[in-house]
Protein backbone atom coordinates (compact mmCIF):
# COMPACT_ATOMS: atom_id res chain seq x y z
CA UNK A 1 0.00 0.00 0.00
CA UNK A 2 1.62 3.39 -0.93
CA UNK A 3 1.82 5.62 1.56
CA UNK A 4 0.83 9.26 1.48
CA UNK A 5 3.40 11.81 1.24
CA UNK A 6 1.93 14.55 3.99
CA UNK A 7 2.24 14.51 7.52
CA UNK A 8 -1.32 14.81 8.93
CA UNK A 9 -2.32 12.43 5.76
CA UNK A 10 -0.14 10.01 7.47
CA UNK A 11 -1.47 10.62 11.11
CA UNK A 12 -4.92 9.82 9.85
CA UNK A 13 -3.31 6.62 8.54
CA UNK A 14 -2.18 5.03 11.82
CA UNK A 15 -5.13 6.03 13.79
CA UNK A 16 -7.04 4.33 12.06
CA UNK A 17 -4.57 1.45 11.40
CA UNK A 18 -4.52 1.30 15.81
CA UNK A 19 -8.12 1.39 15.79
CA UNK A 20 -8.14 -1.64 13.35
CA UNK A 21 -5.87 -3.49 15.65
CA UNK A 22 -7.69 -2.56 18.54
CA UNK A 23 -10.84 -4.14 16.92
CA UNK A 24 -8.89 -7.86 15.76
CA UNK A 25 -7.56 -7.93 19.37
CA UNK A 26 -10.89 -7.55 21.14
CA UNK A 27 -12.38 -10.22 17.88
CA UNK A 28 -9.66 -12.25 18.97
CA UNK A 29 -10.09 -11.67 22.92
CA UNK A 30 -13.40 -12.97 22.11
CA UNK A 31 -12.42 -15.75 19.99
CA UNK A 32 -10.56 -17.13 23.08
CA UNK A 33 -13.41 -16.61 24.98
CA UNK A 34 -15.40 -18.69 23.06
CA UNK A 35 -12.86 -21.47 22.60
CA UNK A 36 -12.92 -21.37 26.51
CA UNK A 37 -16.38 -21.72 26.79
CA UNK A 38 -16.81 -24.51 24.35
CA UNK A 39 -13.79 -26.60 25.40
CA UNK A 40 -15.56 -26.44 29.02
CA UNK A 41 -18.77 -27.19 27.68
CA UNK A 42 -16.80 -30.13 26.09
CA UNK A 43 -14.95 -30.88 29.00
CA UNK A 44 -18.32 -31.04 31.29
CA UNK A 45 -19.97 -33.18 28.40
CA UNK A 46 -17.44 -35.89 28.51
CA UNK A 47 -17.53 -35.49 32.45
CA UNK A 48 -21.19 -36.54 32.57
CA UNK A 49 -20.67 -39.06 30.42
CA UNK A 50 -18.40 -40.57 32.60
CA UNK A 51 -19.89 -43.49 34.74
CA UNK A 52 -18.57 -41.97 38.12
CA UNK A 53 -20.65 -38.82 37.07
CA UNK A 54 -24.15 -40.67 36.68
CA UNK A 55 -24.07 -42.01 40.05
CA UNK A 56 -26.86 -40.51 42.49
CA UNK A 57 -25.33 -37.80 44.55
CA UNK A 58 -25.89 -39.65 47.98
CA UNK A 59 -23.98 -42.69 46.54
CA UNK A 60 -20.92 -39.80 45.36
CA UNK A 61 -21.21 -38.29 49.02
CA UNK A 62 -20.47 -41.47 50.39
CA UNK A 63 -17.50 -42.32 48.35
CA UNK A 64 -16.02 -39.62 49.18
CA UNK A 65 -16.98 -40.10 52.86
CA UNK A 66 -14.71 -43.32 52.50
CA UNK A 67 -12.18 -41.53 50.28
CA UNK A 68 -11.39 -39.61 53.09
CA UNK A 69 -10.62 -41.87 55.44
CA UNK A 70 -7.52 -43.03 54.00
CA UNK A 71 -6.67 -39.28 52.67
CA UNK A 72 -7.53 -36.74 55.31
CA UNK A 73 -7.11 -34.00 52.61
CA UNK A 74 -9.45 -35.28 50.04
CA UNK A 75 -12.38 -32.74 50.69
CA UNK A 76 -9.68 -30.15 49.16
CA UNK A 77 -8.40 -32.17 46.40
CA UNK A 78 -12.44 -32.73 45.45
CA UNK A 79 -13.34 -29.13 45.02
CA UNK A 80 -10.59 -28.93 42.63
CA UNK A 81 -11.33 -31.76 39.89
CA UNK A 82 -14.51 -30.11 38.30
CA UNK A 83 -17.51 -28.23 39.00
CA UNK A 84 -19.38 -30.91 40.15
CA UNK A 85 -17.72 -32.20 42.62
CA UNK A 86 -16.78 -29.04 44.00
CA UNK A 87 -20.20 -28.60 44.96
CA UNK A 88 -20.82 -31.62 45.81
CA UNK A 89 -18.03 -31.78 48.55
CA UNK A 90 -18.92 -28.32 49.48
CA UNK A 91 -22.23 -29.47 49.86
CA UNK A 92 -21.56 -32.38 52.39
CA UNK A 93 -21.16 -31.45 55.63
CA UNK A 94 -19.61 -34.46 57.30
CA UNK A 95 -16.60 -33.76 54.89
CA UNK A 96 -15.32 -30.83 56.67
CA UNK A 97 -16.67 -31.88 60.25
CA UNK A 98 -12.88 -33.29 61.15
CA UNK A 99 -11.10 -29.75 61.79
CA UNK A 100 -7.35 -30.02 62.27
CA UNK A 101 -5.51 -26.76 62.84
CA UNK A 102 -2.03 -26.73 63.81
CA UNK A 103 -0.48 -23.12 64.32
CA UNK A 104 3.61 -23.18 64.66
CA UNK A 105 4.29 -19.39 64.30
CA UNK A 106 2.11 -16.35 65.12
CA UNK A 107 2.07 -15.45 61.42
CA UNK A 108 0.16 -18.33 60.80
CA UNK A 109 -2.63 -17.42 63.09
CA UNK A 110 -5.07 -16.38 60.65
CA UNK A 111 -4.08 -18.51 58.90
CA UNK A 112 -5.11 -21.33 60.61
CA UNK A 113 -8.14 -19.08 62.12
CA UNK A 114 -9.60 -19.21 58.43
CA UNK A 115 -9.19 -22.56 58.07
CA UNK A 116 -11.80 -23.14 60.88
CA UNK A 117 -13.62 -20.74 60.18
CA UNK A 118 -13.97 -22.43 56.57
CA UNK A 119 -14.74 -26.01 57.82
CA UNK A 120 -17.37 -25.03 60.66
CA UNK A 121 -19.21 -23.14 57.85
CA UNK A 122 -19.16 -25.83 55.55
CA UNK A 123 -19.62 -28.42 58.10
CA UNK A 124 -23.93 -26.93 58.42
CA UNK A 125 -25.10 -25.68 61.67
CA UNK A 126 -26.43 -29.30 63.22
CA UNK A 127 -23.32 -31.72 62.06
CA UNK A 128 -21.85 -32.70 64.67
CA UNK A 129 -18.24 -31.84 64.57
CA UNK A 130 -14.12 -32.66 65.94
CA UNK A 131 -11.10 -30.04 66.30
CA UNK A 132 -8.07 -30.74 67.00
CA UNK A 133 -6.15 -27.41 67.75
CA UNK A 134 -2.20 -27.67 67.97
CA UNK A 135 -0.16 -24.01 69.15
CA UNK A 136 3.48 -24.63 69.28
CA UNK A 137 4.36 -21.04 69.68
CA UNK A 138 3.54 -18.81 73.13
CA UNK A 139 0.98 -17.05 71.30
CA UNK A 140 -2.72 -15.75 72.35
CA UNK A 141 -4.71 -18.50 70.82
CA UNK A 142 -8.18 -17.26 72.07
CA UNK A 143 -9.68 -16.54 68.44
CA UNK A 144 -9.73 -20.17 67.98
CA UNK A 145 -11.06 -20.86 71.35
CA UNK A 146 -13.61 -18.35 70.85
CA UNK A 147 -14.97 -20.34 67.65
CA UNK A 148 -14.88 -23.14 69.21
CA UNK A 149 -17.36 -21.36 72.02
CA UNK A 150 -19.36 -20.05 69.71
CA UNK A 151 -19.73 -23.64 68.32
CA UNK A 152 -19.67 -25.86 71.55
CA UNK A 153 -23.50 -27.16 71.38
CA UNK A 154 -22.48 -29.40 68.25
CA UNK A 155 -18.34 -29.96 69.00
CA UNK A 156 -18.68 -33.95 69.84
CA UNK A 157 -14.70 -34.08 70.33
CA UNK A 158 -12.37 -31.56 71.35
CA UNK A 159 -8.28 -31.48 71.81
CA UNK A 160 -6.26 -28.60 72.77
CA UNK A 161 -2.47 -29.05 72.58
CA UNK A 162 -0.60 -25.82 73.52
CA UNK A 163 3.13 -25.81 73.82
CA UNK A 164 5.57 -23.42 76.18
CA UNK A 165 2.82 -21.26 76.68
CA UNK A 166 2.70 -19.58 79.95
CA UNK A 167 -0.96 -18.16 79.72
CA UNK A 168 -2.94 -21.57 78.23
CA UNK A 169 -4.42 -22.66 81.31
CA UNK A 170 -5.61 -19.56 81.92
CA UNK A 171 -6.91 -19.18 78.57
CA UNK A 172 -9.15 -22.15 78.54
CA UNK A 173 -10.47 -21.50 81.94
CA UNK A 174 -11.49 -17.89 80.95
CA UNK A 175 -13.46 -19.55 77.40
CA UNK A 176 -14.23 -22.78 78.51
CA UNK A 177 -15.25 -22.21 82.41
CA UNK A 178 -19.04 -21.16 81.78
CA UNK A 179 -19.83 -23.32 78.86
CA UNK A 180 -22.50 -26.55 78.40
CA UNK A 181 -21.21 -29.25 76.02
CA UNK A 182 -24.60 -31.13 75.60
CA UNK A 183 -23.02 -33.50 73.07
CA UNK A 184 -19.30 -33.52 73.96
CA UNK A 185 -17.98 -37.06 73.81
CA UNK A 186 -14.25 -36.77 74.00
CA UNK A 187 -12.30 -33.72 75.95
CA UNK A 188 -8.36 -34.11 75.62
CA UNK A 189 -6.42 -30.89 77.29
CA UNK A 190 -2.58 -30.84 77.06
CA UNK A 191 -0.45 -28.01 78.47
CA UNK A 192 3.59 -28.10 78.28
CA UNK A 193 6.08 -26.62 80.95
CA UNK A 194 7.50 -23.10 79.95
CA UNK A 195 10.93 -21.70 81.30
CA UNK A 196 8.96 -18.79 83.00
CA UNK A 197 5.30 -18.41 84.35
CA UNK A 198 3.55 -19.43 87.41
CA UNK A 199 1.08 -22.66 87.53
CA UNK A 200 -1.64 -24.08 89.39
CA UNK A 201 -0.40 -27.23 90.26
CA UNK A 202 -3.07 -28.61 92.41
CA UNK A 203 -5.51 -31.49 90.84
CA UNK A 204 -8.84 -29.72 92.07
CA UNK A 205 -11.62 -32.48 92.55
CA UNK A 206 -14.33 -29.50 91.27
CA UNK A 207 -14.82 -28.16 88.00
CA UNK A 208 -13.41 -25.23 86.62
CA UNK A 209 -14.49 -25.52 82.94
CA UNK A 210 -17.46 -26.83 81.49
CA UNK A 211 -19.67 -26.21 84.33
CA UNK A 212 -22.83 -25.92 82.98
CA UNK A 213 -22.39 -29.21 82.25
CA UNK A 214 -20.98 -32.17 79.66
CA UNK A 215 -23.57 -34.55 79.55
CA UNK A 216 -22.07 -36.68 77.27
CA UNK A 217 -18.44 -37.04 78.17
CA UNK A 218 -17.13 -40.17 78.23
CA UNK A 219 -13.33 -39.74 77.48
CA UNK A 220 -10.94 -37.37 79.22
CA UNK A 221 -7.63 -36.67 78.95
CA UNK A 222 -5.47 -34.00 81.10
CA UNK A 223 -2.06 -34.06 80.60
CA UNK A 224 0.76 -31.71 81.50
CA UNK A 225 -0.92 -28.71 83.53
CA UNK A 226 -4.00 -28.84 82.18
CA UNK A 227 -4.58 -31.67 84.75
CA UNK A 228 -5.39 -28.46 87.12
CA UNK A 229 -8.42 -28.30 84.83
CA UNK A 230 -11.24 -30.38 84.80
CA UNK A 231 -14.80 -30.59 83.48
CA UNK A 232 -17.64 -31.81 85.54
CA UNK A 233 -17.25 -35.79 86.57
CA UNK A 234 -20.25 -38.35 85.17
CA UNK A 235 -20.97 -41.66 85.44
CA UNK A 236 -20.55 -41.77 81.78
CA UNK A 237 -16.76 -41.73 81.55
CA UNK A 238 -15.60 -44.98 80.59
CA UNK A 239 -11.68 -43.50 79.47
CA UNK A 240 -9.77 -41.28 82.04
CA UNK A 241 -5.99 -40.49 81.62
CA UNK A 242 -4.27 -38.62 84.42
CA UNK A 243 -1.04 -36.80 84.36
CA UNK A 244 0.52 -36.40 87.64
CA UNK A 245 4.19 -35.30 86.27
CA UNK A 246 4.15 -31.78 86.80
CA UNK A 247 1.29 -32.07 89.90
CA UNK A 248 1.37 -31.55 93.36
CA UNK A 249 0.97 -34.81 95.40
CA UNK A 250 -2.72 -36.02 95.86
CA UNK A 251 -4.05 -37.19 99.57
CA UNK A 252 -4.61 -40.75 99.17
CA UNK A 253 -8.65 -39.30 100.03
CA UNK A 254 -8.53 -37.28 96.98
CA UNK A 255 -6.85 -39.84 94.93
CA UNK A 256 -10.04 -42.22 96.16
CA UNK A 257 -12.45 -39.06 95.38
CA UNK A 258 -11.82 -38.63 91.79
CA UNK A 259 -11.87 -42.39 90.93
CA UNK A 260 -14.80 -42.67 93.21
CA UNK A 261 -16.92 -40.39 90.52
CA UNK A 262 -16.20 -42.47 88.05
CA UNK A 263 -18.04 -45.72 88.66
CA UNK A 264 -18.64 -46.87 84.37
CA UNK A 265 -14.72 -46.26 84.21
CA UNK A 266 -13.66 -48.82 82.05
CA UNK A 267 -9.99 -47.86 80.84
CA UNK A 268 -7.76 -45.71 83.46
CA UNK A 269 -4.51 -44.40 82.23
CA UNK A 270 -2.01 -42.85 85.45
CA UNK A 271 1.22 -40.82 84.52
CA UNK A 272 3.96 -39.74 86.98
CA UNK A 273 0.68 -39.55 89.29
CA UNK A 274 2.17 -39.09 93.38
CA UNK A 275 -0.09 -40.24 96.36
CA UNK A 276 0.80 -38.78 99.48
CA UNK A 277 0.70 -42.22 101.12
CA UNK A 278 1.46 -40.87 104.82
CA UNK A 279 -1.84 -39.26 104.75
CA UNK A 280 -4.01 -40.92 107.43
CA UNK A 281 -7.30 -42.52 105.94
CA UNK A 282 -9.07 -45.76 107.32
CA UNK A 283 -9.77 -47.28 104.13
CA UNK A 284 -6.59 -46.47 102.53
CA UNK A 285 -7.12 -50.74 101.95
CA UNK A 286 -10.47 -50.95 100.84
CA UNK A 287 -10.89 -51.15 96.96
CA UNK A 288 -13.04 -48.75 95.04
CA UNK A 289 -16.19 -50.16 93.25
CA UNK A 290 -15.47 -49.90 89.49
CA UNK A 291 -17.37 -52.90 88.53
CA UNK A 292 -16.48 -51.77 85.09
CA UNK A 293 -12.77 -51.04 85.22
CA UNK A 294 -10.82 -53.88 83.09
CA UNK A 295 -7.46 -51.98 81.31
CA UNK A 296 -4.99 -49.98 83.48
CA UNK A 297 -1.70 -48.22 82.53
CA UNK A 298 0.51 -46.83 85.02
CA UNK A 299 4.21 -44.85 83.59
CA UNK A 300 5.68 -44.79 86.89
CA UNK A 301 7.70 -41.04 86.52
CA UNK A 302 9.28 -40.21 89.86
CA UNK A 303 6.65 -42.34 91.71
CA UNK A 304 8.25 -44.36 94.75
CA UNK A 305 7.23 -47.29 95.78
CA UNK A 306 4.71 -46.59 98.45
CA UNK A 307 2.62 -44.21 95.61
CA UNK A 308 2.69 -47.17 93.15
CA UNK A 309 1.29 -49.38 96.37
CA UNK A 310 -1.22 -46.80 97.13
CA UNK A 311 -2.24 -46.32 93.52
CA UNK A 312 -3.22 -50.06 93.12
CA UNK A 313 -4.81 -50.31 96.50
CA UNK A 314 -7.38 -47.94 95.65
CA UNK A 315 -8.73 -50.51 92.52
CA UNK A 316 -10.08 -53.48 91.90
CA UNK A 317 -7.50 -55.09 90.69
CA UNK A 318 -9.07 -58.53 90.31
CA UNK A 319 -11.33 -56.79 87.80
CA UNK A 320 -8.38 -56.08 85.24
CA UNK A 321 -7.86 -57.59 81.66
CA UNK A 322 -5.15 -55.66 80.50
CA UNK A 323 -2.57 -54.11 82.35
CA UNK A 324 0.62 -51.89 80.97
CA UNK A 325 3.33 -51.21 82.95
CA UNK A 326 6.19 -48.29 82.43
CA UNK A 327 9.12 -47.51 84.20
CA UNK A 328 8.25 -49.45 87.34
CA UNK A 329 11.38 -50.47 89.31
CA UNK A 330 9.69 -51.97 91.85
CA UNK A 331 6.99 -54.52 91.42
CA UNK A 332 4.49 -54.74 94.54
CA UNK A 333 2.35 -57.65 96.33
CA UNK A 334 -0.66 -57.66 94.34
CA UNK A 335 -1.88 -60.39 92.53
CA UNK A 336 -3.62 -59.77 88.95
CA UNK A 337 -5.63 -63.43 88.39
CA UNK A 338 -7.94 -62.15 84.91
CA UNK A 339 -5.05 -59.95 83.14
CA UNK A 340 -4.43 -61.82 79.89
CA UNK A 341 -3.04 -58.80 77.88
CA UNK A 342 0.59 -57.79 80.04
CA UNK A 343 2.69 -55.41 78.45
CA UNK A 344 6.32 -54.08 80.53
CA UNK A 345 7.48 -51.03 79.10
CA UNK A 346 11.58 -50.16 80.01
CA UNK A 347 10.57 -52.02 83.75
CA UNK A 348 14.31 -52.73 85.04
CA UNK A 349 12.80 -55.07 87.48
CA UNK A 350 15.16 -56.60 89.91
CA UNK A 351 16.25 -60.37 89.85
CA UNK A 352 14.39 -61.17 93.51
CA UNK A 353 11.18 -59.63 92.04
CA UNK A 354 10.94 -62.02 89.01
CA UNK A 355 9.61 -64.87 90.96
CA UNK A 356 6.49 -62.99 92.52
CA UNK A 357 5.70 -61.02 88.72
CA UNK A 358 5.58 -64.72 87.12
CA UNK A 359 2.86 -66.00 90.05
CA UNK A 360 0.95 -62.58 89.94
CA UNK A 361 -0.35 -63.26 86.58
CA UNK A 362 -1.58 -66.62 85.88
CA UNK A 363 -3.89 -65.44 83.13
CA UNK A 364 -1.60 -64.12 80.62
CA UNK A 365 -2.39 -64.71 76.53
CA UNK A 366 -0.43 -61.85 75.77
CA UNK A 367 2.92 -60.56 76.74
CA UNK A 368 4.56 -57.25 75.47
CA UNK A 369 8.55 -57.16 76.45
CA UNK A 370 11.02 -54.17 76.54
CA UNK A 371 14.54 -55.79 76.52
CA UNK A 372 15.60 -54.54 79.62
CA UNK A 373 13.51 -57.12 81.77
CA UNK A 374 13.55 -59.88 78.77
CA UNK A 375 16.32 -61.79 79.69
CA UNK A 376 15.20 -62.98 83.49
CA UNK A 377 11.57 -62.89 82.06
CA UNK A 378 12.48 -65.48 78.93
CA UNK A 379 14.64 -67.40 81.15
CA UNK A 380 11.69 -67.84 84.10
CA UNK A 381 9.30 -68.74 81.62
CA UNK A 382 10.85 -71.50 79.86
CA UNK A 383 11.33 -73.56 82.65
CA UNK A 384 14.76 -75.64 83.61
CA UNK A 385 16.05 -78.49 81.39
CA UNK A 386 17.72 -80.17 84.51
CA UNK A 387 14.66 -79.33 87.39
CA UNK A 388 11.77 -80.19 84.25
CA UNK A 389 9.99 -77.72 86.11
CA UNK A 390 6.25 -76.95 85.21
CA UNK A 391 5.94 -74.44 82.30
CA UNK A 392 4.81 -71.13 83.94
CA UNK A 393 2.29 -68.96 82.22
CA UNK A 394 0.87 -71.95 80.33
CA UNK A 395 -2.55 -69.80 78.60
CA UNK A 396 0.42 -67.72 76.78
CA UNK A 397 -0.10 -68.29 73.24
CA UNK A 398 1.24 -64.42 71.85
CA UNK A 399 4.48 -62.87 72.31
CA UNK A 400 5.32 -59.26 71.57
CA UNK A 401 9.21 -58.19 71.48
CA UNK A 402 10.05 -54.80 71.30
CA UNK A 403 13.91 -52.67 71.73
CA UNK A 404 15.62 -56.33 71.68
CA UNK A 405 19.42 -54.96 72.35
CA UNK A 406 21.10 -57.47 74.71
CA UNK A 407 22.99 -60.02 72.80
CA UNK A 408 22.39 -62.54 75.44
CA UNK A 409 18.31 -61.57 75.31
CA UNK A 410 18.23 -63.35 71.80
CA UNK A 411 19.43 -66.34 73.15
CA UNK A 412 17.07 -66.50 75.97
CA UNK A 413 14.38 -65.29 73.31
CA UNK A 414 15.45 -68.36 71.21
CA UNK A 415 15.92 -70.93 74.58
CA UNK A 416 11.95 -69.55 75.38
CA UNK A 417 10.40 -69.93 72.41
CA UNK A 418 12.13 -73.92 72.29
CA UNK A 419 11.02 -74.46 75.94
CA UNK A 420 7.77 -73.67 75.54
CA UNK A 421 7.35 -76.07 72.23
CA UNK A 422 9.46 -78.87 74.01
CA UNK A 423 6.86 -78.80 76.75
CA UNK A 424 3.54 -78.59 74.60
CA UNK A 425 2.99 -75.24 75.42
CA UNK A 426 4.21 -73.46 72.00
CA UNK A 427 3.48 -69.66 71.16
CA UNK A 428 0.65 -69.18 68.66
CA UNK A 429 2.92 -65.96 67.40
CA UNK A 430 6.08 -64.20 68.19
CA UNK A 431 6.28 -60.51 66.91
CA UNK A 432 8.83 -58.23 66.83
CA UNK A 433 9.43 -54.92 65.68
CA UNK A 434 12.33 -53.57 63.31
CA UNK A 435 14.85 -53.17 65.84
CA UNK A 436 14.37 -56.88 67.20
CA UNK A 437 14.28 -58.05 64.00
CA UNK A 438 17.77 -56.83 63.08
CA UNK A 439 19.13 -57.93 66.16
CA UNK A 440 17.88 -61.51 66.29
CA UNK A 441 18.31 -62.14 62.76
CA UNK A 442 20.94 -65.21 62.90
CA UNK A 443 18.02 -67.33 65.12
CA UNK A 444 14.68 -65.76 62.50
CA UNK A 445 14.76 -68.84 60.80
CA UNK A 446 15.12 -71.41 63.95
CA UNK A 447 12.25 -69.28 65.12
CA UNK A 448 9.96 -69.48 61.95
CA UNK A 449 10.13 -73.58 62.58
CA UNK A 450 8.77 -73.38 66.05
CA UNK A 451 6.04 -70.59 65.81
CA UNK A 452 4.65 -67.87 63.04
CA UNK A 453 6.53 -64.72 63.16
CA UNK A 454 4.76 -61.45 62.74
CA UNK A 455 5.68 -57.45 62.71
CA UNK A 456 4.98 -55.72 65.37
CA UNK A 457 4.61 -51.75 65.08
CA UNK A 458 7.42 -50.04 65.89
CA UNK A 459 5.32 -47.64 68.08
CA UNK A 460 3.42 -48.79 71.24
CA UNK A 461 -0.07 -50.07 70.29
CA UNK A 462 -3.08 -47.55 71.28
CA UNK A 463 -4.78 -47.49 73.76
CA UNK A 464 -7.22 -48.24 75.48
CA UNK A 465 -6.95 -51.39 73.92
CA UNK A 466 -8.91 -51.73 70.44
CA UNK A 467 -8.57 -48.34 69.59
CA UNK A 468 -7.65 -47.46 65.98
CA UNK A 469 -4.11 -46.51 65.86
CA UNK A 470 -4.88 -43.58 63.26
CA UNK A 471 -7.25 -41.77 65.61
CA UNK A 472 -5.80 -42.41 68.72
CA UNK A 473 -4.31 -39.35 70.32
CA UNK A 474 -0.68 -38.22 71.58
CA UNK A 475 -1.10 -38.04 75.25
CA UNK A 476 2.45 -37.74 76.37
CA UNK A 477 1.77 -41.28 78.35
CA UNK A 478 5.70 -42.47 77.09
CA UNK A 479 7.28 -39.21 77.18
CA UNK A 480 10.75 -39.79 79.44
CA UNK A 481 11.31 -36.60 81.63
Amino acid sequence: MPLPESVLALDSLLNSLRNHKTDLLLQLEQIDSNIAAAERKRAKLCNDATFISKLPPELLSHIFLLCQKDHPAFQLVATQVCTRWRDMSIGTPMLWADIRVHVEHPSHLQLGLDKMETYLSRSGPSTLFAVRLTADANMDFSPFLKLIANHISRCSHLSVRAWRNIKASWLLREHLECLRAPHLLYLALHIDWADVGSYNRIMCDTPSIFKAGAPSLTSLQLTGYASALRPPISDGITTLHLDGVYMLKLSVLEYRQILGANRCLLNLSLRGLKIDSDSPTSIESQALELPMLRSLRIHATEITRASLNALLNALPLYRLESLVLCDVDNFCSSEFPNVKDLSLHRCALPAEQIGHLLVAFPSVTRLTLESESLLYVALSIGGSETARLPILWPKLRIFCVRDLTVRNNVSALLKLVQERTRMNHPLDFLYLDSASRRRSANILRALEVLTNIGRANDDPDPWPPGADMDSAEDDSFWDID
